[in-house]
């Protein structure tokens, strides 16, 4: 039985303690009768507990582990679907936008180099000032989370930091996906001494770097 199903994950996020079978198919926009049989075999499963109340059936929630493991992967799956749809409009987007440094030296080094806020999917983008408002209208219509701040928000992730800029000069399109040149991204570890990401960049596309740094490559 697969018991990880868009109805049943549609089921367990928008059930509320006291709800009825029906009130849950209204708000998953299910039928009636696949919810009441899911939820019956949620019921076996520990998830849900069902009280006969006058002609109505109430759903009562067993805040248990096995419930609290199924909202987990509920919210990881919609995590990764959220993730992939964010960067398929980085990929179709027709506005003045690219990855910042931060997020395009992770792309330039093809995953040999994963900061902590790409694990964690927490992207920059740079977007040209008047191209600002229709991206945060994209981001709203598709309720990915995003921001000004520097400050990383405990938001849902994926989380954006956008980087509003007067002029961008340059865009680089690596496999579709709109990049801050590869001369800005060296400068900009130079800057910071990121040194990691300087001997990746040296090996992939044999840019220019300070000696010790290959150094260090060699004799590891």
């Amino acid at each position: 039985m697969e018991s990880i199903n868009p109805i049943t994950g549609a089921i367990i996020e928008k059930t509320k303690e006291g709800d009825t079978v029906r009130a849950v198919a209204i708000k998953t926009g299910f039928a009636y009768s696949a919810v009441y049989n899911w939820i019956n075999k949620l019921e076996n499963m520990g998830v849900f507990k069902l009280e006969k109340r006058g002609n109505k059936t109430i759903i009562k929630i067993n805040s248990n582990e096995i419930y609290a493991s199924f909202q987990k992967l509920i919210e990881k799956t919609k995590e990764q679907e959220k993730d992939y749809l964010f960067w398929d409009l980085m990929k179709k987007t027709k506005l003045k936008i690219r990855f910042g440094k931060e997020t395009s030296s992770v792309i330039y080094t093809q995953g040999s180099y994963i900061t902590g806020d790409f694990y964690n999917k927490i992207y920059y983008i740079d977007v040209l000032k008047k191209d600002y408002p229709a991206l945060c209208k994209i981001l709203e219509k598709y309720n990915i989370n995003f921001s000004r701040e520097k400050s990383i928000s405990k938001s849902e992730r994926p989380f954006i930091i956008i980087n509003i800029k007067v002029k961008i000069k340059k865009i680089y399109n690596l496999k579709n996906l709109p990049l801050t040149t590869l001369e800005e991204v060296v400068k900009w570890c130079k800057k910071l001494k990121l040194e990691p990401i300087l001997e990746q960049l040296n090996i992939l596309y044999k840019i220019p770097i300070k000696q010790k740094y290959s150094e260090i490559y060699t004799n590891v």
